[in-house]
């Protein structure tokens, strides 16, 4: 067994760990990240295929500046950014296709956009009253969280193409469907991650940017900022108390040190002994469940230079600077996801291309060049993505929000304990900054 010291031990090598160990870092402190897969990176996994010329992000994806704390890491940092051009919506359904831009919607029906307003401004309008980090103090906290957002939709939402809407909307954000989380938990989401905004498509997306090379490219210049201070494969099994520190013991290693900081999804929460225990509440996040998949083409058949989305896999052009054939990437969410695995790989491959076909009226879409996916259930050290969420009775029952309110040196990161950005990368960067300025504070 491998004996080490430091100050600091940060478990978990995501976005959030190595936000915190680069900020302690910098001021000093002697930081162990220990991480229990075989790479960095966490929820965010950039894939490349020399052979092809091409790479992919199959994790997170895009910043900007509304994502202002991710924002500056990058700027700080100085990773290259390239624009994301805006979106063109294109929903596929049974019986029809409709294209339709941010500044409108899929229909001239009055009723059905006075339907799609008043549901989204309504959710916003809510979304305010919860407050961001005691959402159980929301006025109609008990009411909200003891029904779920198909409860809420079945009683407000009149037509049945803007409930397909509603509904895409609750499994693109949560990775889940509506009868599965807390109404409360979901408006409290919308007020951290930028309301109904993007759904309402009143006005035109916020300019989002991709990290050139990959959003792997960030987490590349954060590890050589750390040096050797990183090690993989090395799965953290205990975290205790002892006289004057904590003792972290991994697969074959421990360290002693004065603090730790836990940067990992929800699921590693049961995989690690800690004492003291962590609140119950946390053994009731329910990570949501994502395929996210790229089509390689020979060429751009959806439009010249349009980067439309296709809400109904949710799929978006992905086509990179630099990358030798243009993409489609189709994310998978919800119970569609839960269905999805049950198929086989082609069988996936198969449905998505039909979606597109009929989408974009372009027989091509059925001959992608390569095709690949990552199902992140299936990642052992993250469980779901892209993150996790509350069903109905937790908030209001347990009152606690990620937050590891004990008197032991074990503080929390990782973008579920965030309140701001909650779930993306941006809750990621916020968590792990605030990780670090406590652990300071402890000192």
């Amino acid at each position: 067994m491998r004996k080490h010291t430091c100050d600091v031990v940060v478990v978990g090598a995501g976005l959030s760990g190595l936000t915190a160990a680069r900020l302690l870092h910098k001021h000093d402190l002697d930081v162990a990240v220990v991480e229990a897969s075989d790479r960095v990176g966490g929820r965010a996994y950039t894939l490349e295929n020399a052979e092809m010329g091409m790479i992919s992000d199959q994790g997170a994806t895009r910043c900007g500046p509304a994502m202002s704390t991710l924002w500056q890491l990058i700027k700080d940092v100085g990773v290259k950014v390239w624009q994301q051009k805006p979106t063109q919506m294109v929903y596929v359904t049974e019986d029809s296709v409709s294209r339709f831009t941010p500044t409108s919607l899929p229909t001239w029906n009055p009723l059905v956009r006075l339907d799609h307003y008043n549901i989204f401004s309504t959710m916003d309008r809510l979304a305010n009253q919860v407050p961001p980090e005691e959402p159980w103090e929301a006025p109609s906290a008990q009411e909200w969280d003891s029904c779920t957002m198909k409860d809420f939709f079945d009683r407000t939402v009149w037509f049945k193409s803007v409930r397909r809407i509603t509904d895409a909307f609750v499994s693109m954000l949560a990775c889940a469907e509506p009868e599965e989380v807390s109404m409360l938990w979901f408006l409290w989401l919308m007020g951290q991650t930028g309301g109904g905004r993007f759904a309402t498509l009143v006005n035109s997306n916020p300019p989002q940017y991709r990290v050139s090379g990959g959003m792997q490219q960030l987490y590349k210049i954060l590890v050589e900022q750390l040096g050797d201070r990183v090690t993989l494969n090395c799965p953290v099994t205990k975290v205790e108390n002892v006289e004057d520190g904590v003792l972290v013991t991994g697969d074959g290693a421990t360290w002693e040190a004065k603090a730790v900081v836990l940067a990992v999804p929800p699921p590693c929460y049961s995989k690690i002994s800690l004492s003291p225990a962590l609140p119950e509440a946390f053994h009731h996040f329910t990570m949501g469940h994502a395929y996210k998949c790229t089509l390689y083409y020979k060429t751009n058949f959806w439009g010249n230079g349009d980067y439309p989305d296709c809400l109904a896999v949710n799929a978006f052009d992905d086509t990179v600077p630099g990358n030798k054939y243009p993409a489609l990437t189709a994310l998978i969410t919800g119970r569609k996801a839960i269905e999805a695995s049950q198929t086989s790989k082609e069988q996936r491959k198969d449905s998505i291309c039909k979606c597109l076909a009929k989408a974009f009226s372009s027989e091509e879409a059925m001959q992608p060049l390569d095709y690949v996916e990552m199902n992140w259930n299936e990642e052992e050290y993250i469980g779901g993505g892209f993150s996790a969420y509350y069903p109905p009775g937790v908030l209001t029952r347990y009152k606690t929000l990620g937050r590891y309110n004990s008197t032991s040196r074990v503080f929390l990161a990782g973008a579920e304990s965030a309140t701001q950005g909650y779930g993306f990368l941006e809750g990621a960067v916020w968590a792990g900054k605030r990780a670090a300025e406590q652990v300071r504070s402890t000192e």
